[in-house]
């Protein structure tokens, strides 16, 4: 036991050294420091709560579902408009990806080499199989 989890402070300690991580944090200061971003994602979230309460109507139609699908994404594309957080998107969307593949990969060889949710879109992978 003592050895795995030696081998697991060695991987936290690798990605957190990592390209990926050090882009992810670039990217999470350059977006605290812009209030302009930061104000955009709170009127941002509170615009999803707000969107999230009208869709929990019990006897709400497909269209308004849609209307607030539609609402949702322009709402969206509205704050990506923004360069700090659309840096920040990306690099905690390359972050996480990275994450994913680590956990695969542990996934496939702690199931004796059966597949483990790998989507089998290998670009960027290390090789699991």
């Amino acid at each position: 036991m003592e050895k795995i989890l030696e081998k697991a402070k060695e991987l936290g300690i690798m990605i957190s050294k990592s390209q990926q991580f050090a882009n992810l944090k670039e990217a999470e200061a350059a977006h605290i420091a812009d209030k302009e971003a930061v104000q955009m994602m709170v009127d941002y979230s509170n615009k999803q709560q707000d969107i999230q309460k009208r869709a929990s109507v019990p006897d709400i139609t497909k269209e308004e579902i849609l209307k607030l699908k539609e609402e949702a994404q322009a709402e969206f594309e509205k704050i990506c408009k923004n360069d700090n957080i659309k840096a920040y998107l990306e690099a905690s969307q390359t972050f996480a990806r990275m994450i994913e593949q680590v956990n695969s990969i542990i996934g496939y060889f702690v199931k004796g080499g059966q597949e483990s949710g790998c989507s089998g879109n290998c670009s960027g992978c290390s090789g699991c199989h």
